[in-house]
């Protein structure tokens, strides 16, 4: 989280520099800014591991930074810089993000949050990529009367870092099976059980959450996404669960869970209230 925070600042005080008009700021900027094209029309790049594009219309040009540097199954946080295509910086756009899977003909069931940062950057979080595979983020935006739209392509997103030499390795000795733990960055206390008692496998089945605060406060208005991932196969769950609040309490319902093998499985739950995001894993082995 406070890599990310890093990233959204550097980004930040980067393109503050690109709203000055006055020659001493612009010649500072061209040592940092690459931009390339044709006529009136150019791509501007601030960095050089950033993917860049221009819209279809060429009326914007797109700087997508991934802090993780690469997208994973399971929920990915995204960086888009938004310019005119001749020029200067889009700040109060509407802008869209859809992950969509061509192969599989589908997209997700949770939309991405995007957060206007000034200076046109965009902080897009709760990009949820269910399954490994090849993935497009649809971009959308639109600015008064203009609206155009471009697709990012990733052919080969992987499961949650792990690599296709860890398959049928044993899980680690030391896991920790618990059913209740603190986020990663001990934000919120999260509690997981089955409605309906032993999980077992291929069987769709539901989940009942309960999240509190770090002072034992319920939690009643998150955004909460559930992703499963199966480290020694380098595959998740088939289904992409839904996720419903349940009255007060910090109560949430989990449909849609369906394990297909059995073995070590790691179910990540990430929660969102407020602009405040963390995350925890549980561990499971399904019989």
């Amino acid at each position: 989280m406070k890599r990310g925070l890093f990233v959204i600042v550097v980004l930040f005080l980067l393109l503050a520099g690109c709203a000055a008009k006055d020659e001493q700021t612009s010649g500072a900027m061209e040592e940092m800014t690459e931009s390339h094209g044709h006529g009136d029309v150019k791509i501007t790049k601030h960095f050089d591991e950033s993917l860049t594009m221009l819209t279809d219309k060429n009326l914007f040009s797109l700087e997508m930074v991934i802090p993780a540097k690469q997208l994973s199954m399971g929920v990915n946080t995204v960086e888009i810089i938004v310019h005119h295509a001749s020029g200067g910086d889009v700040p109060q756009a509407e802008l869209t993000v859809t992950p969509w899977m061509p192969s599989m003909g589908h997209g997700v069931m949770q939309k991405p949050v995007v957060t206007e940062r000034g200076g046109g950057l965009y902080s897009v979080d709760n990009v949820v990529l269910s399954m490994t595979g090849h993935w497009q983020l649809q971009v959308k935006v639109a600015k008064d009367d203009k609206e155009d739209t471009a697709v990012f392509n990733f052919p080969e997103v992987k499961a949650m870092g792990h690599e296709h030499a860890m398959m049928h390795a044993p899980p680690p000795k030391d896991l920790d099976y618990a059913t209740m733990k603190m986020t990663a960055n001990n934000a919120y206390n999260v509690m997981y059980k089955s409605i309906g008692g032993q999980i077992r496998i291929n069987r769709i089945h539901s989940w009942e959450l309960t999240i509190n605060d770090a002072a034992g406060q319920p939690v009643n208005d998150a955004m909460v996404t559930v992703v499963g991932d199966m480290p020694e196969h380098g595959h998740g769950l088939p289904t992409q669960p839904e996720i419903t609040k349940v009255g007060a309490g910090g109560l949430y319902r989990v449909d849609g869970m369906k394990f297909t093998m059995p073995g070590w499985w790691v179910v990540t739950v990430s929660i969102m209230v407020d602009g405040v995001h963390d995350s925890v894993s549980f561990n499971l082995n399904i019989l």
